[in-house]
């Protein structure tokens, strides 16, 4: 059994080097900082906060779709992402980049073996991987985790990196152009690098175990957004 996991993650491994795709996610990237600094006054805090290396799991609230780009404008890695499959907000432009990216897709509500599979197989390298907890895109405030990010953490005992980001005319890029006659304001606050969370059993976490995980990352991204936009996840509350 042993030497079938192994080989296993050797291919994995093989399959999902990190990192990877470097020239094209550089150009993205490249590409991302010109459109920021044109359409925006993007300011970034807490980049002393920072890890030197991974293995790391980023997470941050997913309010408009804009936000994804955050974790790449803010950090000097050739990130992995793991997203939805769907995108249901997001214009037909912008689904594009992930695939341009090379997203890792997952499907909610259904299996996402190779997906999960590949996102431990990167963390294993020493990598740096983004997770939504929330899953889809939604107005603030914050809700509740899906299992999945929680899950991954308690699975690899990766640490978790947390990240706030809000805009100050709902992600209305030309529109604050046009009628405000000024760029959009984005603030992404990084918090500090927590963990690793533990389970009693790594590879089977319980249900409470992954909701309580799932509650603490929430509450980690919540204390780095304006007070409006933290919900049930305040740690002014809790």
């Amino acid at each position: 059994m042993n030497d079938t996991n192994n080989q296993t993650k050797i291919a994995l491994e093989k399959k999902y080097p990190w990192p990877r795709r470097r020239l094209i996610r550089w150009t993205l990237k490249t590409g991302i900082g010109v459109a920021s600094s044109l359409l925006t006054r993007w300011e970034v805090k807490g980049r002393e906060n920072l890890p030197a290396q991974g293995p790391l799991l980023v997470v941050g609230n997913h309010f408009h779709f804009l936000d994804t780009v955050a974790p790449i404008h803010s950090t000097r890695w050739p990130l992995e992402f793991i997203g939805d499959l769907v995108m249901p907000n997001a214009p037909k432009l912008m689904r594009l980049f992930p695939n341009a990216w090379q997203t890792l897709k997952i499907k909610q509500g259904a299996p996402n073996l190779e997906a999960l599979q590949a996102a431990e197989a990167i963390l294993a390298q020493k990598g740096v991987l983004v997770i939504y907890p929330e899953g889809h895109v939604h107005t603030g405030p914050l809700r509740a985790a899906l299992p999945g990010a929680a899950y991954m953490a308690l699975r690899t005992g990766a640490p978790i990196l947390p990240m706030g980001t809000v805009s100050d005319n709902q992600w209305q890029l030309f529109k604050t152009i046009t009628e405000k006659k000024r760029r959009l304001g984005v603030l992404t606050q990084i918090g500090t690098v927590f963990g690793p969370l533990n389970a009693d059993n790594p590879k089977r976490p319980t249900r409470e175990e992954i909701k309580a995980a799932g509650h603490l990352i929430m509450t980690k991204i919540a204390a780095l957004l304006p007070k409006d936009y933290r919900g049930e996840f305040d740690p002014e509350i809790g």
